[in-house]
């Protein structure tokens, strides 16, 4: 207490002495006064101050507390009063169909159809932060790790514009495609004939291959060695048609015969389903509703038999006039279309179970195939001529003579498969009588990619089946030698 108490006192007794000796300086020293004069100042600011180092440490201290004071205000502020830059209210009104697709999955819930935007999008959000931690910068600041400033400015810039942090979204571009041969997806087992069946699993990266030696086998697909998983060899049994079940979980086989068979993955064995009760004498074509539901065999004047999935039990049956050769669902499953001898195409409603549109396929006198696009935007209409019109869907539905937006004529002869890729950006056309016989067209212009196929590729023969992966990665493509040629198309990702 002694300390303190003199060391607030003596500086300004000495304060007070040093004034009057500058006074009396002043007064009896005319010459050299100034020197005099500096030396008792800077004595004095010794005293009160400190001293010229101290001044300066204390000065670049307070500067210090200054401006990390302000920076931390400054980024608080930023981070958690800052309003969004953009916001619409139209974000959360109105409502999402939840359908079978796999885009819905882990969202729809039991029974649901239909949900608001704004839930939609808090499932979403929910089902992000599951599957991945949430990243540092969307977390609010009490909850975010420490990080230097250099990362905080990086969160600010990010907060506030867009710049080159997102690309432009990029289309398959017209003329030519950018393609790579692979190893033969079938080079570990070769087959004799033909490939009748050849499809890519829904979600693995596995595809099957099958055809007139009664057996079908699964390979692994990595575009390098795509190693063989297992054969199963049917006998007497040819096979002319097979599919995955959308939940990738079976194989439904179908052939020349009174009955067909679907292999059971899980348990890896072939089971034999016959039906005594159907006037057909073979199921050798069929196709998959999207949703899963139905197998739909094409029979016999024009009957399309309606099988359950599930079950395996018959169901229903449509009729359509003629001969019926192709059918194909929109993406929901709700609509199917089939095409037939008798040049029309017809509109079914599958809940219904009736027809509710028919129209007349331009200049065509017998349909040969049928498909639609995945985002539901095109139809494509494949006849015995060749000629391959690509209408958009929805004008089809309005009169009984649509226009086409495109007559392809890139084929000679009659086209047996036409096959969208997963974008809907690819339309594969094949026709089975002639080699070489297949066009891949850019469907945002209607025109064909020249580079494809190669005229240089001696090993391509005449083509019998086709198919694009989940992602469009690969395209994979059967021949009359029992061939499946693999193909990587760079635009897509790998798989």
């Amino acid at each position: 207490m002694l300390r303190n108490s003199y060391s607030r006192q003596c500086p300004s007794e000495q304060t007070r002495k040093i004034k009057r000796r500058i006074r009396d300086e002043r007064t009896s020293v005319p010459l050299g006064g100034k020197k005099l004069k500096e030396d008792t100042e800077k004595e004095l600011e010794s005293l009160v101050l400190g001293g010229e180092h101290q001044i300066l440490e204390e000065l670049d201290k307070t500067v210090q507390r200054t401006e990390l004071s302000v920076s931390a205000t400054q980024r608080q502020g930023v981070l958690e009063k800052k309003a969004p830059a953009w916001e619409d209210d139209d974000d959360d009104q109105g409502s999402v169909l939840l359908t079978e697709d796999r885009k819905f999955a882990g969202i729809k819930r039991d029974e649901e159809s239909k949900i608001t935007k704004k839930e939609y999008s808090h499932r979403l959000k929910s089902q992000f932060e599951k599957l991945s931690s949430t990243p540092n910068w969307a977390k609010l600041p009490s909850e975010r790790k420490p990080q230097s400033d250099s990362e905080d400015s990086d969160v600010e810039e990010l907060l506030q514009k867009t710049g080159t942090f997102l690309d432009a979204p990029t289309s398959l571009p017209r003329g030519i495609i950018q393609v790579k041969p692979c190893t033969d997806l079938n080079k570990e087992n070769y087959m004799k004939g033909g490939v009748q069946a050849l499809e890519f699993h829904p979600s693995a990266q596995v595809a099957l291959t099958g055809g007139s030696n009664n057996t079908l086998t699964l390979f692994q697909v990595d575009g390098k060695t795509n190693p063989k998983i297992q054969s199963f060899f049917l006998e007497n049994y040819p096979i002319t048609c097979a599919h995955f079940s959308r939940d990738g979980e079976q194989v439904i086989i179908g052939s020349n015969h009174k009955a067909f068979k679907y292999l059971d993955m899980i348990a890896g064995k072939v089971v034999n389903v016959p039906y005594k009760g159907m006037e057909e004498k073979s199921m050798n074509k069929f196709v998959l509703s999207p949703d899963g539901k139905y197998i739909v065999f094409l029979g016999k004047y024009g009957r399309m038999h309606f099988i359950s999935s599930k079950s395996k039990e018959w169901l229903f049956t449509l009729t359509m006039n003629g001969s019926v050769q192709s059918v194909a669902f929109t993406s929901d499953g709700q609509q199917m279309y089939s095409h037939g001898d008798d040049g029309q195409v017809y509109v079914w409603d599958v809940r219904t179970r009736e027809c509710i549109h028919r129209f007349m396929d331009e200049g065509c006198t017998r349909g040969t195939c049928i498909a639609i696009s995945p985002n539901d935007q095109y139809l494509a209409c494949g006849s015995n001529t060749g000629v391959v019109n690509l209408y958009e869907r929805e004008s089809c539905l309005t009169g009984f003579e649509p226009r086409p937006v495109k007559a392809i004529m890139n084929l000679t002869s009659s086209c047996a498969i036409a096959k969208f890729n997963a974008t809907s950006e690819i339309l594969a056309i094949v026709s089975r009588e002639e080699e070489k016989a297949i066009k891949l067209v850019h469907t945002a212009s209607q025109t064909v990619f020249s580079n494809f196929p190669d005229n240089m590729d001696v090993h391509m023969k005449t083509p019998t089946a086709i198919d694009f992966s989940v992602n469009s990665g690969y395209l994979t493509l059967g021949t009359n030698r029992g061939k499946a040629m693999l193909y990587r198309l760079k635009h897509y990702g790998n798989y």
